[in-house]
């Protein structure tokens, strides 16, 4: 695991490449064409699609995982201030965590956006290999989301992932993005049935304030907000706040309410005076169609 999930500084045998496909998603905006070109590949690849895979990673997590995670994390003297406001936020975003091939484990942060379907930063569960190309970098194992993370639970339980979904070049600044398709829950349920969904949009463009939530090794997720401008050739969003290493994948919501507002960035970097974000466009459309037709 690279990066202590930021760019802040053997589950999943199988992986193919796609050129795209179609499908239906619920509570989005359909997207401009973007900065990523439509002959951008996605990589798809196996997490826990076993019953076997899923229950181990279920185990790890729950069994001391999370708290040997936990002990790294800031509880007072917070970066930002915590969100309190409830509302589909306290319900939809939550703590992403992973083991890396080297053995290391770590969080990130994720959201949910679809029926079955959770989008965060793609160097959240992928580790860059030094020196050589995006696609050379080691995938993260046993990825397991708990929604409403606070103070080392989540009210709603966790849930495995059972495949993701990425740029094959998902260095290229604009597609630091992916799609988690989910496994149920123990009770059957997809996870959109336990926590909602956050409505996410494919039209990211600076318009006012945009509210970033995020766990920068937190034990409650953070909050803030500043008017948003573009960075990057339009592939990145510029918000003028900071959290920090932790922060990666979580979402940048625009809207009159921060509460119930619209899913337009994931957060990937920050560089001491602000926070940037992957713009969802074209591409990160078509990362939600494919894991949301499965």
């Amino acid at each position: 695991m690279g990066d202590a999930r930021g760019r802040w500084g053997v589950v999943g045998a199988v992986v193919l490449v796609l050129w795209g496909a179609t499908g239906c998603g619920a509570a989005m905006t359909a997207g401009h064409s973007g900065p990523a070109s439509v002959e951008t590949r996605i990589v798809v690849h196996d997490d826990a699609t076993a019953e076997s895979q899923r229950f181990a990673a279920e185990d790890h997590w729950t069994g001391g995982g999370i708290a040997a995670v936990a002990r790294n994390d800031a509880k007072e003297d917070l970066v930002q201030p915590a969100w309190t406001a409830g509302g589909s936020i306290a319900r939809t975003v939550g703590r992403l965590y992973a083991a890396g091939a080297d053995g290391n484990s770590g969080a990130c942060t994720a959201t949910v956006v679809g029926i079955r379907t959770v989008i965060t930063a793609a160097h959240c569960v992928r580790t860059s290999v030094e020196g050589a190309p995006a696609r050379a970098a080691t995938w993260d194992n046993g990825l397991y989301f708990v929604p409403g993370y606070q103070n080392g639970t989540g009210p709603h339980g966790g849930f495995t992932v059972r495949r993701v979904r990425m740029a094959e070049n998902w260095q290229q600044d604009g597609l630091d993005v992916a799609m988690l398709e989910m496994n149920p829950g123990r009770d059957g349920r997809n996870i959109a049935e336990v926590t909602g969904v956050q409505p996410i949009s494919f039209l990211a463009e600076p318009s006012g304030s945009a509210h970033f939530f995020g766990y920068p090794y937190t034990d409650r997720v953070l909050h803030c907000s500043g008017v948003t401008t573009w960075a990057s050739r339009k592939t990145l969003l510029r918000v003028p706040c900071l959290m920090g290493m932790g922060s990666s994948g979580g979402p940048y919501i625009s809207g009159d309410s921060a509460a119930e507002g619209t899913v337009v960035a994931v957060n990937i970097s920050g560089d001491g005076k602000a926070s940037y974000g992957t713009a969802l466009g074209a591409f990160a459309q078509r990362l939600y169609q494919q894991s949301e037709s499965g």
